[in-house]
C-alpha cells in the first residue's frame, strides 16, 4: 500500500471542497431561477384570471341591457296601450271616435 503525500492529500480535499461548494452554488441557482419562474407565473395566472373575469363581467352587462331594453320596449307598449285605452273611452264617453285601422 502507498501513501499519499500529504501536500496531495490537501490539494485533493481543497479540490473536493471546491467542487462540493461549486455544485450547491448550481443547485441553489437552479432553485432560485425555479422560485422567479413560480413567482412569475403566479403573477400571469392572477393577470390572465383578472382579464377573465372582466371579460365575463362585460358580457354579462351586455346582456342584461339587452334583456333590459326588451323589457323597457314591453312595458312602453303596454302603457300606450292602457293611455289609447283610455284616450278611446273618454272619445267614447263625449261621444265621438277615431278611426281604427283594419
Amino acid at each position: 500500500m502507498s501513501v499519499a503525500p500529504l501536500n496531495v492529500r490537501r490539494r485533493v480535499e481543497m479540490e473536493q471542497t471546491l467542487s462540493d461548494r461549486i455544485e450547491g452554488m448550481k443547485e441553489r441557482s437552479h432553485a432560485m431561477l425555479a422560485a422567479e419562474w413560480a413567482t412569475s407565473k403566479m403573477r400571469t395566472d392572477i393577470t390572465q384570471k383578472q382579464l377573465q373575469e372582466i371579460k365575463t363581467i362585460s358580457q354579462e352587462m351586455q346582456q342584461a341591457q339587452a334583456v333590459l331594453l326588451i323589457e323597457r320596449k314591453t312595458r312602453m307598449k303596454e302603457f300606450l296601450a292602457y293611455e289609447a285605452a283610455i284616450f278611446e273611452q273618454q272619445l267614447n264617453a263625449m261621444g265621438k271616435a277615431f278611426c281604427k285601422d283594419r
